[in-house]
């Protein structure tokens, strides 16, 4: 590492990493051998290094939208009191992703191909939902154990830290998600799109969108697909979720925020 980023976990004690199944909420019963605290440990670390990285978009208006748009549906879960971020990456490949720890990264491909605020906020809600199910680090869990996992997050294995933050430049996630973990995003990003009250009919649309950008320009997409398994299946459940929604006026579907968003990332 660049600098000594892992001090800020050395403090932690590693029988907090003893907690076995979570016990609350939408992560009840999922094993998970990394507590929230340290999670979000780990993601501001990760910040920091692909902040030096990647190109980051700072344009503070569109990134005053993003954030207002992320934080709207935050504020759904149950982790709406946790500090959450959102940043804009500077790459015509559609591609968006989370890290654990409440970090959101969508690239300016991603903005430029969705076609309203709503196809955005679906993949906002959805990768907010593989956060709030802290699929990131059950996937960890499942990869490196107890001991690597402890080592390091107090920073005895620089070696594997370097791993999974390679892991995450290289593919955007820090493993690609399995088909439950898909679906779970999918379920939960709807419920929050609806109650933030954006139409969850744009992850529909955002997802059929996806689907045929990958036969017409599949290299601009691989990433994305490589660690979110998507298929017509996928959308058909997500329209079910969505029939099973009381029917509610005012939902939105565009704004006039998004289209200055696309105009200030647009190439």
């Amino acid at each position: 590492m660049h600098r000594t980023g892992y001090s800020r976990l050395l403090f932690l004690p590693l029988l907090a990493l003893l907690t076995g199944c979570a016990s609350s909420g939408v992560n009840r019963g999922d094993v998970n051998l990394v507590s929230l605290e340290e999670e979000w440990q780990l993601g501001a670390q990760l910040e920091q290094d692909i902040a030096q990285q990647v190109p980051l978009v700072n344009d503070q208006a569109a990134l005053a939208y993003i954030n207002e748009m992320g934080r709207r549906i935050v504020a759904q879960t149950e982790m709406r009191n946790l500090p959450w971020g959102f940043h804009i990456i500077a790459d015509p490949s559609i591609n968006a992703f989370n890290i654990p720890g409440g970090h959101i990264y969508v690239h300016t491909g991603l903005i430029e191909q969705a076609g309203s605020a709503a196809e955005l906020a679906g993949v906002m809600a959805h990768e907010i939902s593989h956060g709030v199910a802290r699929h990131g680090t059950e996937r960890l869990t499942q990869s490196y154990g107890l001991n690597i996992v402890a080592a390091v997050l107090l920073g005895q294995d620089p070696a594997a830290y370097q791993q999974i933050l390679a892991q995450v430049l290289g593919t955007g996630a820090i493993a690609k998600f399995s088909r439950d973990d898909e679906r779970e995003a999918d379920d939960l990003g709807v419920d929050y799109m609806y109650r933030a009250s954006y139409n969850p009919e744009g992850m529909v649309r955002m997802f059929q969108t996806l689907l045929e950008e990958r036969q017409r320009r599949p290299s601009s997409i691989e990433q994305f697909f490589s660690t979110h398994p998507l298929s017509e299946e996928r959308i058909d459940n997500v329209r079910q979720e969505i029939a099973k929604l009381p029917s509610r006026q005012g939902l939105v579907m565009n704004d006039n925020g998004f289209n200055s968003l696309q105009q200030r990332v647009g190439r």
